[in-house]
Formats: C-alpha cells, structure tokens, sequence
C-alpha cells in the first residue's frame, strides 16, 4: 500500500504582478517522519514557497497537498496540521513566556489543563524555564526566537513548517533546538524547515532540497548530493621546500590521485578532505545563477 506523503508540491509557481516568477514550477514529495532542509542564496524563493505550503501565500498556479488535504481547496483543515515558524513574526510584547505559550495552546484547541500542560514542557524543552514569567518583549533575540519555534510545537502538531528557526541562535541554544526537532520526529511528527547554515543541514536532515533563482535545483539526501560535486577530494599542503610557504589547496576526481601527489611531493604535513555541503551548495548555486533576479526576502 503506497503511503500518502506528508506533503506534495506539483507544479508550484509564484507569479507577481511585475512578472517576477519567485517560484519557477517547484515539485516535491516529503515523506512522513522525515527532515527536509531547505538551501538557498538570499532571494532564492525559499520564503516564498513555505509561504505557500503554510497557505499564508496562494500560488499563481500548481497545486499542494498536506496530508492528502488540499491546501488551496481547503486551507482551513490544511493548516490545522501544521505548526508554523515564520521568520518574521508578532508576539504579544507584555505576555510573559508562560502566559503566551498558554494562550495559543488554547488557540490550537488544548483545554485549559492541557494547554498548561503542553506549554511547561515546551517551556522546559527549550531552555525557556528559567525565563518563562518574564514579559516575552524584554527577551533577546534569539529567545524570542525560541518562543516562536515553541508557539509552533505546541499541540504536537503532524507537520512543522519552520522558515530559519534557528537564526539568531547560539551554538548552544541551536543544539538544544535540533534535540526537541529530533524528539518531535521520533513522535511522529514531520519538519521542514529552511535554513542558512549547511551544517545545520547536513546533521539534522534527512534530504536537502537546494532552490536558486526560483527552481529547486537539486534534492537528495547528502551522499547522493555530495556524488555529485566533480572533485570531491580536497587536499590541503604547504610546499615542502620552503620554511613558510604559501598554503596550497587542491582538488581531485579521485583518492588515488590525492596518494599520487602526496608521494610524488614528498608530503610529511598535510589534510585531505572530502566534499561536503558547503562544496555542493558552491557548485550548483553558485555566481552563475541570477540569484538577484528573484524577489524573495529570504
């Protein structure tokens, strides 16, 4: 029996009235329980398609499924499965943390037990227990941060929409972040979220879908992305036959050639890596694609 995907992009297109095409016929299937990431220079269009996905933006043409629902017949029940984290949204300024993640979870249905419930463990999950009766206006940035990403968890829903949930984020506090996502997957729930740090991507995604000048340019997950960089052996050396040489780095189709030239040289000091996502994401969303020419603000 073939499993109904979590989400089912055909088609998808944003036009805007200037003729800027911010999504340039975008398809897609992500599977229930899994991590996508999401990649792209700034005004790539990655906004603009969870935009879409979340029903906060109707397509120019294509269609979106959440679930089995359609999102533009019925956006409605559509987002009824969703937990969303935009990257720019309000917050009720002279709530204290506690308060306001106790309100929308009465706002996604929870009693009032369960909606207290609900946001002490969201609380507590996000390193937020020690701020939770301080006003959510006198928060930092990347508190702020957190509670949004919180807002989102609540009621455990199905699927998470989050647009750079971790922007603003410590190393530690990102960390703590990939746990609860992790956790949230575990139980059952599915993510995709966009983001700007490839590492980020690479440790807690299942697929990476990379979108540049509109189009979704590359998905896969990162061994089958990474296959595709040309010369995915990188060695890094200084010469040998000068006290404070200039560092030398380069590149190669495959791991014996790397060998040859370690020998033929006569290397002592040297690292060999190989490709990641930072060489992937270079290679195909590099300066060649007019990544300027689209109207997004991500």
């Amino acid at each position: 029996m073939t499993q109904t995907p979590a989400v089912r992009v055909r088609g998808l297109v944003k036009e805007y009235r200037d003729g800027t095409k911010a999504n340039r016929g975008i398809d897609l299937d992500v599977s229930p329980g899994e991590i996508l990431a999401v990649l792209g220079p700034n005004g790539a269009g990655k906004t603009t398609f969870l935009r879409q996905l979340t029903s906060e933006l109707r397509p120019t043409s294509g269609a979106i499924s959440i679930f089995g629902v359609d999102a533009l017949a019925d956006p409605q029940r559509a987002k009824g499965l969703m937990g969303i984290s935009p990257q720019d949204a309000g917050v009720f300024e002279t709530l204290t943390v506690r308060l306001h993640m106790e309100l929308f979870a009465r706002l996604k249905g929870l009693d009032r037990d369960e909606g207290r419930k609900a946001a002490a463990t969201v609380i507590d999950e996000l390193g937020l227990a020690g701020d939770a009766d301080r006003r959510v206006g006198t928060l930092s940035g990347g508190q702020r941060r957190r509670v949004l990403v919180g807002l989102a968890l609540l009621g455990s829903p199905p699927l998470l929409v989050l647009d750079e949930p971790t922007a603003g984020l410590d190393p530690a506090s990102r960390r703590i972040l990939w746990d609860v996502l992790l956790r949230a997957v575990r139980a059952g729930a599915t993510v995709i979220l966009s983001t700007h740090y490839t590492e980020e991507a690479e440790r807690l995604s299942d697929r990476i879908a990379i979108i540049c000048a509109g189009r979704l340019i590359a998905l896969g997950t990162l061994p089958e992305l990474v296959a595709r960089v040309s010369d995915p052996y990188r060695l890094s050396y200084r010469d040998p036959s000068r006290a404070f040489g200039d560092l030398q780095v380069r590149r190669f189709a495959a791991f014996a050639e790397v060998e040859s030239v370690i020998r033929g040289l006569g290397l002592s000091e040297y690292s060999v890596a190989t490709a990641s996502l930072e060489d992937v994401y270079f290679q195909l969303a590099g300066a060649s694609f007019p990544v300027d020419a689209v109207a997004d603000a991500s």
